[in-house]
């Protein structure tokens, strides 16, 4: 019998909660993974295991962005399909840009730099 996460084509440590890990077919081998603006992480069905956690690493470093902080209590990172909205520092000013403008899948928009940061920080930890 398959497991309830198999059935629902979810990664094994995805849980019903706050921690969705849809395992998904992308367009090609390249792109490993995204998170959407409900923050469930989708990661290539067909990377191999290790791909997949460094995927799930990265996006997990995409979902504390969106996630409340600081005094202000507001995400660093939000998007939608028109816009991104990013604050680099508590209690600082947004950058709003839109999805016109920039090429969403480029590691050299400040919140993939900030998500491979602390990615590099977690991983000279362990």
């Amino acid at each position: 019998m398959k497991s309830f996460n198999s059935l629902l084509g979810l990664h094994p440590s995805s849980n019903k909660l706050d921690n969705v890990i849809k395992l998904v077919d992308l367009p090609t081998n390249k792109h490993w993974g995204y998170i959407d603006e409900n923050k469930t992480i989708h990661v290539n069905r067909k990377l191999k295991p290790h791909q997949m956690l460094e995927t799930i690493k990265h996006e997990k470093g995409h979902k504390r962005q969106m996630s409340l902080f600081g005094n202000d209590h507001e995400p660093q990172l939000q998007f939608n399909s028109l816009y991104y909205n990013w604050k680099a520092n508590p209690g600082g000013k947004s950058l709003r840009i839109s999805t016109n403008q920039i090429n969403t899948k480029s590691r050299k928009l400040p919140w993939e730099q900030d998500a491979d940061k602390t990615l590099k920080l977690k991983n000279e930890k362990t």
